[in-house]
């Protein structure tokens, strides 16, 4: 947008970025052209550290979909980050 004559300002809101990070952009871009705008992920490798299988993912994300909390004898009403973690660790428990 800014090779196009877009301003800064609006190039930024259209973009939804800093007016830094498209200034960043435009003189990687025009040092080493688009190979210089690879952009990696942020965070780690997808997959990496995860504590259940897949096929234990695919377990809990069946019950999630297909039951209530409290149909599963849970305190809660409503699938929260707590009430899962406690559904991990009951289904783990069962399995073992």
């Amino acid at each position: 947008m800014r090779l196009d004559g877009m301003s800064l300002k609006d190039a930024a809101a259209q973009c939804e970025m800093s007016r830094t990070t498209v200034i960043a952009a435009v003189k990687a871009y025009r040092a080493g052209g688009w190979k210089a705008l690879d952009v990696e992920r942020p965070g780690r490798p997808q997959g990496t550290g995860r504590t259940l299988t897949a096929e234990q993912e695919r377990e809990v994300q069946r019950l999630i979909r297909d039951r209530t909390p409290d149909q599963l004898k849970m305190i809660y009403a409503l699938w929260s980050r707590q009430a899962v973690a406690e559904l991990i660790l009951i289904d783990q428990a069962l399995k073992q």
